[in-house]
């Protein structure tokens, strides 16, 4: 019997060995995972509400809260956040600008989102705003915008608010999580209530890459790597259990899975390609799929960037001269041409900057009596470059507001010169302080109307080829009124009537100006040009 307890030994320490590495293996091959730091990243499980904002003293802002808060609270997709801050809230417009901001005013949360809201209320009706910010960057994930709501009741606000949460909640790239998963067991945190029932089949996926708004960063869009199937088995009111029927690898499927749509996309029974079919071919936007020239067609988004304004303007000119010992010399052209454009980059909904260009060519006759030629040529030319600050009404970028603008601007007329000598070449420069409103006019967006108000601050004036007077003391303003009509998304028509006035009176005793007989000095006491202008064209928006 001893001869045997050896082997018997061996034999039983290789099969206990060969079990461990056998067990082993099958660990190894069940550990196999999919990762990715993005998909990491829009795992929410903890959501919070910050403070919400509005423009009524809190009339809307408590309701929206308590409601925000009672739907997350509420939702079995996740747990809430206590929001306990202190100190000064940035406002959502900042959030949405600043990602640094939501950083800092979550850090305290334990959270891994944030919905926040603001209400306005305008002549218009209220707008209502929903962001959720992601924690961890900041970016906003989505977003959903009410304007110009015509009830101000608070019940019909909070009904608002549960219809904008639950959009905002749809706008994220995938319906639930699975919670555990054991051997091929697993548990979704979906049920009855999101519509989940027994025998259907959901797929689990992964996010691996997002395209977010190349200004506004929320979702626009992400791309998914199906890691398998699952059927579901039972179904809870918030909670379903399943078994995986599929996967790419044996463990690809893990705790905090997406769980993607619910529902397939379904388009309905094909008609066949019969041309002569009439369901396609006839309607109306046929062109957009078939046809000659079909383009594919694409939902047009918002502009974000900027806008470049072209127009043409036909404008009345008047230039007057005082000369000592001289009738007034005053210089008229009843029309003369002009091309305007400009170029207006939006850094962020608040800050923009702007640069204007105006040409045009004026013809006169000479005003001086006795003088040569009897015709004079002149031709304006106005540049600015402008910082601009909004002042947003409504919470809407493309809503009522007004600008205040800081730059430098400056203007050159040159005129001809003539024997004895009428006018001067001048130019006109200085810093510019000015205000800008604009606001719709209809209820439908169509139609705006607004105006311009630019003052100079320390305006020079100077003249070639000679000066009238030893010193000089200049104003510039310049005064607009304009409408807009919007022809698209992207593209409106436009209409101004521009005044701009120059002046400049003059001291300290003679320039260099000199009278026909080229000794004798001539002095002028006061200058001044007027610009009335007409102008039509478009504005096109990116």
């Amino acid at each position: 019997m001893k001869t045997h307890v050896l082997p018997l030994f061996c034999l039983s320490f290789f099969v206990f060995v060969a079990s461990l590495s056998i067990a082993q293996a099958q660990n190894i091959e069940q550990s196999a995972t999919y990762v990715s730091q993005i998909d990491a990243d829009l795992t929410l499980r903890r959501v919070g509400v910050l403070p919400v904002s509005d423009n009524v003293d809190g009339i809307y802002a408590r309701p929206i809260e308590d409601q925000l808060i009672t739907l997350v609270r509420d939702a079995h997709r996740w747990d809430l956040a206590e929001a306990t801050l202190s100190g000064p809230m940035p406002s959502i417009g900042e959030l949405e600008e600043k990602p640094d901001s939501v950083k800092k005013v979550t850090t305290p949360l334990d959270a891994d989102a944030v919905f926040a809201a603001s209400a306005s209320r305008g002549a218009n009706g209220l707008t209502l705003r929903l962001n959720l910010f992601l924690k961890k960057d900041g970016k906003l994930l989505a977003q959903d915008v009410v304007k110009d709501l015509p009830r101000f009741e608070t019940a019909e606000v909070r009904e608002q608010i549960k219809s904008m949460y639950a959009k905002v909640v749809s706008k994220l790239p995938y319906q639930g999580l699975i919670l555990s998963r054991q051997n091929n067991r697993i548990t979704i945190n979906l049920g009855k209530s999101d519509g989940l029932r027994k025998d259907q089949i959901v797929s689990a996926v992964q996010i691996i890459s997002v395209q977010r708004h190349p200004k506004f960063n929320f979702l626009i869009g992400t791309d998914k790597e199906i890691l398998g199937r699952i059927k579901i088995l039972k179904v809870d009111e918030s909670l379903s259990f399943g078994a995986i029927i599929s996967e790419k690898e044996r463990g690809a499927i893990a705790k905090f899975a997406k769980i993607s749509a619910l529902e397939d996309v379904n388009y309905g029974e094909p008609s066949g390609l019969n041309p002569e079919a009439g369901d396609v071919r006839s309607r109306p936007d046929a062109n957009v799929a078939f046809g000659k020239d079909a383009r594919e067609w694409v939902p047009t988004q918002p502009p974000s960037f900027g806008q470049v304004g072209l127009t043409l303007g036909l404008g009345s000119f008047s230039s007057a001269s005082n000369l000592e010992g001289v009738d007034c010399c005053e210089a008229k052209s009843s029309i003369y041409p002009s091309l305007n454009v400009h170029g207006e980059l939006w850094i962020n909904p608040t800050w923009a900057a702007r640069v204007e260009l105006t040409q045009g060519v004026i013809s006169t006759d000479n005003p001086r009596v006795g003088s040569t030629p009897g015709d004079l040529n002149q031709s304006y030319s106005r540049y600015a470059l402008l910082f601009g600050y909004n002042f947003l009404l409504q919470d809407d970028f493309f809503g009522p507001k007004i600008q205040l603008n800081l730059g430098l601007g400056t203007a050159k007329t040159y005129v001809d010169d003539s024997q004895p000598r009428a006018l001067t070449t001048t130019t006109f420069n200085g810093g510019i302080l000015g205000v800008n409103g604009i606001f719709p006019v209809t209820d439908d967006g169509q139609w705006y109307a607004g105006g311009k108000f630019n003052l100079y601050l320390f305006p020079k004036m100077s003249e070639t080829p000679v000066s009238s007077a030893a010193k000089s003391k200049a104003s510039i303003n310049e005064f607009s009124v304009f409408v807009q009509k919007k022809l698209g998304e992207r593209l409106r028509a436009v209409g101004s009537v521009d005044v701009t006035l120059y002046s400049a009176n003059f001291s300290g005793g003679a320039g260099d100006r000199k009278q026909a007989d080229g000794v004798t000095p001539e002095t002028a006491t006061s200058l001044s040009q007027r610009h009335t202008v007409l102008t039509a064209g478009v504005l096109y928006m990116f």
